[in-house]
């Protein structure tokens, strides 16, 4: 069967037929991610992003349900009150792009309406870019002072430390990027916000700058391997393999095979068994094993004073 964007959307909107339509604990059902454009390129791999709004907390934040091998449904639970204050949302860098464009499916009275009306108001303005910046590049560098403190920095935490810090320099000019294109899309970002220089920094703190693809392809098996061991977590329920495993292996193919490295790097540093031979081996080639980490928290720590200089400067211009 060809998968498009409106077999997609049927399946939708069944969905919230059959199950959130008649729940009264449901405010709001939206479609977002990257199914959500109308000229949306579907990948043979993907996921169709729900978002479900509820009146309470919700029993769960998040579920995957299995449509074919080739997609299936990521639906993520949060409750009215974390959209309550539809200005702040502004200054959210996650929670104020999610519902800047997303499509409605089901809603209860007019919540979606108002809601976005005050988000879209002075979304733009240098105040809130600045804010949705810092409230990615503060986390970021409270990792990395976190990390000085400890005997053995964790591989996730310094990931997830480079993480916030480019999303701060992509909150400039757009919303932040996701997994499975957050090298190859970054460059543009890093540009946009006049330091493309940013580009090679990310590709050297990430380890990406020096693999090539025949590495990264015979890296794949062991983190399978690895993966389908991680069911505990949402994030790697066994339906969302394929998902990865093209995230990583699409960038072979093209100009940047290197791309790949980020979903296979980021995922296996979350569910790794540190003594696996194979996780040792990928740590060490990428300079990421305990001697060089302590090397690229050095690199980091350089990058996070140029990111918050950057971002001084762009309060100072703005006459903030």
């Amino acid at each position: 069967m060809r998968i498009t964007r409106d077999l997609l959307l049927k399946l939708c909107r069944e969905t919230v037929e059959k199950r959130f339509k008649p729940d009264p604990a449901v405010t709001a059902v939206f479609l977002v991610g990257s199914v959500r454009p109308e000229n949306a390129t579907i990948a043979p791999v993907s996921d169709v992003d729900l978002l479900v709004i509820t009146q309470d907390e919700p029993l769960r934040e998040r579920e995957i349900n299995k449509l074919s091998n080739e997609i299936h449904f990521d639906i993520r639970y949060e409750p009215a009150s974390a959209y309550a204050q539809p200005r702040e949302l502004r200054r959210d860098p996650w929670r104020g792009w999610t519902l800047w464009n997303p499509l409605l499916l089901h809603e209860k009275g007019r919540f979606f309406e108002y809601t976005q009306a005050i988000l879209r108001a002075q979304f733009d303005d240098p105040a809130n870019i600045l804010a949705r910046a810092r409230a990615l590049a503060e986390p970021a560098r409270e990792g990395w002072t976190a990390m000085q403190f400890s005997g053995a920095p964790a591989l996730k935490d310094y990931l997830q430390a480079l993480e916030n810090a480019a999303n701060a320099v992509a909150a400039l000019s757009g919303l932040p990027l996701t997994t499975r294109t957050f090298l190859s899309s970054f460059r543009a970002r890093a540009e946009a916000a006049g330091r493309p220089e940013w580009n090679e920094t990310l590709l050297a703190l990430s380890g990406a700058r020096s693999i090539d693809a025949e590495t990264l392809n015979a890296w794949i098996p062991a983190w399978e391997t690895a993966f389908s061991r991680a069911q505990a977590n949402p994030e790697f329920h066994p339906a969302r393999l394929g998902y990865y495993k093209a995230g990583i292996q699409t960038p072979l193919m093209g100009a940047q095979p290197s791309a790949g490295l980020w979903p296979l790097l980021v995922s296996w540093a979350q569910f790794a068994d540190e003594n696996d031979p194979a996780w040792q081996e990928t740590r060490r080639a990428l300079g990421l094993d305990a001697a060089g980490l302590a090397l690229r928290l050095q690199g980091l720590d350089a990058y996070l004073d140029e990111l918050e200089e950057s971002l001084e400067a762009y309060a100072a211009h703005n006459g903030l």
